[in-house]
């Protein structure tokens, strides 16, 4: 009687994951005749979802990479040599002048980075640690359609 328990569970189960592959394989063809893998906006429906989505021109110029980087006037965005360290001190051994020339510690790095991320904000309107755009099939379009598409696995993400 338990071998023929264990035989029923068995194809039970087999079924069942037969059946659900099938189901799987069944909706992705479904999607793949219904919408063309090959996603293309005109500039009217890419007008459309900007307009939608809230998307500004700075917003566009920031994803294409037309914005100055927001560390620009930074310490980081210049030709001096800066250690980062837990407590603000140079590695030993390192010469100040010659391996560096400037030693800061990770809390005054995380400030600066901060403070200049507020201020581009403040100028562009743009949170580079948040950008609204995602680069789909070589359209620039919002991040909550391109998650849509992905979630119909309909694109790739690239950028």
């Amino acid at each position: 009687m338990n071998k023929a328990w264990a035989a029923m569970i068995v194809v039970f189960v087999c079924t069942i994951g037969i059946l659900g592959l099938n189901y799987i394989n069944l909706e992705k063809t479904a999607v793949d005749l219904l919408f063309n893998e090959d996603i293309s906006y005109t500039d009217e429906e890419l007008q459309e979802l900007y307009e939608e989505y809230n998307i500004t021109e700075n917003d566009l110029k920031f994803a294409r990479g037309e914005l100055p980087n927001y560390l620009e006037g930074t310490i980081f965005q210049s030709n001096l040599r800066v250690i980062v360290s837990e407590t603000g001190e140079p590695p030993e051994g390192l010469i100040e002048g010659k391996d560096y020339d400037f030693v800061m510690s990770e809390q005054e790095m995380s400030k600066i980075m901060e403070e200049a991320r507020e201020s581009y904000i403040e100028k562009y309107g743009v949170d580079p640690a948040d950008p609204k755009l995602d680069e789909v099939n070589g359209y620039l379009i919002p991040k909550q359609e391109a998650r849509r598409l992905l979630f119909l696995d309909m694109a790739t993400i690239t950028g």
